[in-house]
């Protein structure tokens, strides 16, 4: 049974202005770690960890030292992220988001 994925399906990645101007601020090594966990994303946004409690809604993708804070808004196909942060504050940083 050959599967084929329907390339149409594929989620369209958003970036928050904030989350941006965070990315810009880390070092390219990682940044480019980062770009290629948005590919990830793109292929499947689920990858990543569901969050509960305040951040309920809110999933989070680990890229060490980094975590990428995103909502999945199914019925349009969107991945928005919301913060890239080191791992130390970046819970914090997106209850104050929210």
């Amino acid at each position: 049974m050959e599967v084929t994925l329907d390339r149409k399906r594929q989620y369209q990645l958003l970036i928050k202005p904030s989350a941006q101007k965070e990315l810009h601020k880390i070092p390219k090594l990682h940044q480019q770690r980062i770009h290629a966990e948005f590919d990830a994303l793109m292929r499947d946004p689920f990858i990543g960890k569901k969050l509960s409690g305040n951040l309920a809604g809110v999933y989070s993708v680990r890229v060490w030292p980094y975590r990428i804070a995103y909502f999945i808004v199914q019925r349009k196909l969107i991945i928005l992220v919301i913060a890239i942060r080191h791992r130390k504050d970046v819970y914090q940083v997106i209850e104050g988001k929210l």
